[in-house]
C-alpha cells in the first residue's frame, strides 16, 4: 500500500475482498474515514457525465477489517438498463501512476469509534 496516497494494488484488493468472505464474522461495527482521503476517489469520477458513483468493497488485510472504495463508469446496456463498472488499474501496473486506483484508507470502528456514540 501507498503511505501517502493509501491506494492498493489490484491483487491485494482481490485477497483483502476474498479474505474478508472467508471470514465468518467480524467485530467491526462501521469505518472511519479521512475527507481528504475519500476526495481522491470522488476526484477519479468528477469528470463524468450521466450519474458518477463510487464502490465500496468488506476487506480483510491480515486480521484487520477494512473498506476499500473504487470509482465506476456508467455503462448504458442496449436494453437500457445500467451498469456501473469499477475503474481498476491493470493488473500489475504501478499504483503512483496508474489512471485508476483502488483506495484503503479507513480504520474499524472499533477501534476507531466514538465511545458517546448511541451507534456502537
Amino acid at each position: 500500500m501507498s503511505a501517502t496516497d493509501k491506494k492498493i494494488t489490484l491483487a491485494e484488493a482481490i485477497a483483502w475482498t476474498s479474505s474478508w468472505r472467508l471470514t465468518p464474522s467480524t467485530s467491526a461495527r462501521g469505518f472511519l474515514i479521512p475527507i481528504q482521503d475519500l476526495q481522491g476517489v470522488l476526484s477519479e469520477i468528477s469528470g463524468q457525465g450521466g450519474t458518477p458513483m463510487a464502490r465500496a468493497y468488506l476487506a480483510m488485510d491480515g486480521g484487520t477489517e477494512k473498506l476499500i472504495f473504487v470509482g465506476t463508469s456508467q455503462e448504458i446496456q442496449k436494453d437500457g438498463s445500467t451498469i456501473y463498472r469499477d475503474l481498476l488499474p491493470a493488473p500489475g501496473e504501478d499504483i503512483a501512476t496508474a489512471s485508476n486506483a483502488i483506495y484503503d484508507f479507513t480504520e474499524p470502528v472499533p477501534p476507531a469509534e466514538d465511545p458517546s456514540s448511541p451507534l456502537n
